[in-house]
């Protein structure tokens, strides 16, 4: 008898820890869900790709970088492009470009003004990079006209890089070069050729950009 009274007193006491136990989980938790809302509203992280913390990248950027700073900058251009058996167009284009996320890409923007001989104005951006499995620069380029396309280029001497690729311009898918070089600290040019994507070997010239830094 003695031994029951004291499983049953055992018992209850069990009952009474499971309990408490199970209020206190349960209060925990509903601490927890309310803490959020309690709490202050958390900011929204800035995003900006100069941030310090971005450029204090654990991983160092591609030393091979250094070899596009001919791109590095501002520049004032005057673009002329031309097709069989039409005038040239000209048009004034502004490009501005930096290095972004530790150094590890190069970003140009443009800002393609309208003329008399080509009313188009585009926006465009461009990336550059390096591709350490391919051992080549690559490069990305969009702009607000549908334009895109992406290109690389297996070796870049000083002031000297030679882009190709596939492009789509106007709903047409191309072979596109951009022949890049630096004649000068302050001028960088591009002759640009184009060949259509069943015969890419076959290359033909579609303009010309005459860059000052600004």
């Amino acid at each position: 008898m003695n031994s029951r009274r004291t499983a049953v007193r055992a018992g209850s006491r069990l009952r009474r820890g499971l309990a408490l136990g199970a209020t206190a989980v349960l209060g925990a938790l509903a601490l927890g869900s309310a803490t959020p809302g309690n709490a202050a509203a958390e900011d929204f992280p800035a995003l900006d790709d100069d941030l310090a913390a971005v450029n204090r990248s654990t991983t160092a950027a591609p030393a091979q970088m250094s070899q596009l700073d001919f791109l590095l900058g501002n520049w004032k251009c005057l673009v002329t492009t031309y097709a069989h058996g039409q005038p040239p167009m000209t048009n004034t284009t502004y490009l501005s470009v930096r290095s972004i996320l530790g150094g590890h890409w190069y970003e140009l923007r443009s800002l393609q003004l309208p003329s008399t001989s080509n009313p188009q104005r585009v926006v465009a951006r461009q990336v550059y990079g390096w591709d350490p499995a391919a051992q080549q620069f690559t490069t990305y380029y969009f702009d607000d006209a549908d334009g895109q396309g992406a290109g690389s280029a297996p070796q870049v001497t000083a002031g000297h890089a030679v882009f190709t690729g596939t492009y789509l311009f106007n709903g047409f898918r191309h072979i596109g070069r951009d022949d890049l070089y630096s004649p000068a600290p302050d001028k960088l040019y591009n002759d640009v050729s184009m060949a259509l994507e069943s015969a890419p070997d076959q290359l033909f010239p579609v303009g010309t950009a005459r860059c000052d830094r600004r």
